[in-house]
């Protein structure tokens, strides 16, 4: 009976380090996928000159949303969450969800550069992940946030291509 007891307690020891250990490669591996997802969604933007999800076709505006479409498939990145007030969500499929959109796969927030450059910008993004342990699923989330270099006259913020009223940092964007 006494090797009975002595062999369970054993059993337990194994069986949490296990589940530690998986949650420790979970973790890791979501880490990694989202750093990576961060790092291609500044580059997009700083590629598009800007957070430009317009219908109108131009030579300024093309192709944001096609562009983080394409990434998300490409990925197996599945995580999102909340964004705070002044900070925008997208889906997906690089959709625009609003201001402290609830279901976000990213979110973006415009800054004004300093206050003697009003025309420029630079952009913070946040993406998720999670502890994901195979038999307990979702147990926290996690942000991890980054920012572009300084846009000028991006292109959100202009009255004949983006949609600028939909953003909350183009109000303080003086266009030259």
């Amino acid at each position: 009976m006494k090797e009975a007891v002595g062999g369970i307690s054993l059993f337990n020891i194994v069986i949490l380090f296990i589940v530690l250990f998986t949650g420790y490669i979970s973790m890791s591996i979501n880490y990694s996928k989202a750093f990576n997802v961060k790092n291609e969604i500044i580059s997009i933007i700083k590629n598009q000159g800007g957070v430009c999800t317009s219908d109108v076709s131009s030579s300024i505006c093309y192709n944001f949303q096609d562009q983080i479409t394409d990434y998300f498939n490409e990925g197996n990145y599945r995580s999102r969450g909340k964004c705070e007030s002044g900070w925008v969500g997208f889906d997906r499929k690089g959709a625009y969800l609003g201001d402290g959109a609830q279901n976000a796969a990213f979110c973006v927030k415009g800054v004004i550069a300093n206050s003697e450059i009003t025309n420029a910008l630079y952009y913070k993004v946040k993406v998720f992940y999670q502890l994901d342990l195979p038999i307990f699923q979702q147990l926290f989330q996690f942000r991890i946030e980054g920012e572009t270099s300084r846009i000028y006259d991006p292109n959100e913020c202009d009255d004949k291509i983006g949609q600028w009223y939909s953003y909350p940092w183009c109000s303080k964007v003086v266009r030259r």
